[in-house]
């Protein structure tokens, strides 16, 4: 009969127990986006300015700290809220932080599993796991240490960034100067900008761009940089969506640092096939150092990639929006 009664209080009186708290997280803003409109960056184009914010949200209790507070409040968080309870400890730590310590973070973080793709906005997936684990490789992580031997500031591309989950996924290897981008900024927005738990620093800069469109910038600013075109070179670049392999080889030409630059993608293992890929690592030349076809239990593919006039399906033009450059 007791366990019955503190049931019943339990699902019958919780949000009575939910104190309410005022927390101060910086959060990127800007004027509403457009499609294909940069949102961030150096190159004289619309920034996102940070200022801080005041977002009103129930406390959630960290697990460790459950057996010291509310029976009932602790029990029914956790039960209604499974992933925000076991990402407490981690959001707690962040906010702590001062705006100069503070890491990148999306709240898509903690959403990905292993073999599965969950959808993150009407344009986006977060990719299963392995992806994320793949971006974490040695030959990525090589990059970073050749960048800080030779006393650069390792630099990153994120294509196809979405939620943001691989550009936190980056900065977390130590890339801490990261360009991301991606044609839509939906979910970034959710997830990265308008989230509680999201925060974007100075270092990281978001573009609602797509890949051609952002090449077409980046061309711009290194022809107009006087001889210092280096210093727009990515130590590594990373896509999150499927392309043909004369687009992966043209962007790690292009845009690599020329001495230890790497480039990994999902290749089409035909081109403009679509539904299967090879993951691969190139070097600035364009030669292929790694390839897998599945990647632990799953097997590579990605979204499409949407600039290219051989893309169908709910991925691509008419069905998601976008329009392809002219």
């Amino acid at each position: 009969m007791l366990h019955a009664l503190l049931l019943f209080l339990c699902f019958s009186t919780a949000e009575s127990f939910a104190p309410s708290q005022t927390i101060k997280l910086p959060c990127c803003t800007t004027s509403p986006p457009k499609h294909h409109q940069a949102c961030g960056g150096n190159w004289g184009l619309q920034s996102r300015n940070c200022s801080n914010s005041n977002t009103s949200l129930m406390s959630i209790l960290p697990r460790r700290n459950f057996l010291q507070s509310s029976l009932l409040f602790g029990t029914v968080q956790i039960i209604r809220h499974p992933q925000a309870a076991l990402a407490a400890e981690e959001t707690t730590s962040i906010s702590s932080l001062s705006d100069e310590t503070k890491p990148f973070h999306s709240a898509a973080y903690t959403l990905k599993e292993y073999t599965n793709s969950i959808v993150a906005s009407r344009d986006t997936n977060i990719s299963p796991k392995e992806v994320y684990d793949t971006i974490s490789s040695n030959y990525l992580q090589e990059a970073y240490d050749a960048a800080i031997k030779s006393n650069i500031t390792p630099k990153a591309l994120d294509v196809g960034a979405g939620a943001g989950v691989s550009t936190e996924v980056l900065y977390r290897l130590g890339y801490h100067e990261i360009d991301a981008l991606d044609w839509s900024g939906e979910a970034w927005t959710r997830y990265v900008v308008e989230d509680p738990m999201g925060y974007c620093p100075e270092g990281v800069r978001f573009y609602e761009l797509d890949d051609e469109r952002y090449l077409d910038q980046w061309r711009g600013a290194s022809s107009n940089n006087n001889g210092g075109g280096d210093k727009q070179l990515f130590d590594i670049i990373v896509f999150n969506f499927a392309v043909n392999e004369a687009k992966a080889q043209q962007f790690a030409k292009e845009l690599l640092n020329k001495q230890h630059g790497r480039l990994l993608a999902p290749i089409n293992t035909s081109n403009d096939y679509w539904l299967k890929q090879t993951y691969q690592v190139m070097d600035s030349d364009g030669k292929v150092l790694w390839s897998a076809v599945d990647v632990g239990a799953w097997s590579v593919q990605f979204q499409p990639d949407v600039t290219q006039d051989t893309c169908s399906g709910i991925w691509c033009a008419p069905f998601n929006g976008f329009q392809k450059k002219r």
